[in-house]
């Protein structure tokens, strides 16, 4: 038997449970960034666009498994420069939907 498949073998499978946000998790939203809790107040959310309700609901089981931060590809001609990546972590997103923005995110949310 070769050596790929030894190893194969030998792999060990995991399972992620991924939680679905629930009304719940909408009691007593913080008022600052608190990883794994909602980003907006259920009022709030009922209010946005459907695509930031989706990128809500994709932050809230993210975060359930433990990812916090993103990583963002920059078109080529955003900068004028080569094909560029960000890291936009949750907390970033937390001051954007909450409209706290500084420079850096202006520019990210931009592109």
């Amino acid at each position: 038997m070769a050596d790929h498949e030894k190893s194969a073998k030998k792999a060990e499978i995991r399972t992620i449970k991924i939680r679905k946000p629930t009304r719940e998790d909408y009691r007593d939203v913080p008022n600052k960034y608190v990883p794994g809790r909602p980003l907006l107040s259920w009022d709030k959310l009922k209010k946005v666009l459907v695509g930031i309700k989706r990128l809500h609901d994709w932050y809230m089981r993210a975060s359930s498994v433990g990812i916090d931060m993103i990583n963002v590809c920059i078109p080529p001609l955003a900068f004028v420069s080569g094909r560029e990546s960000a890291i936009v972590t949750f907390e970033d997103m937390w001051l954007m939907m909450n409209l706290q923005f500084n420079v850096q995110l202006i520019t990210v949310f931009a592109l």
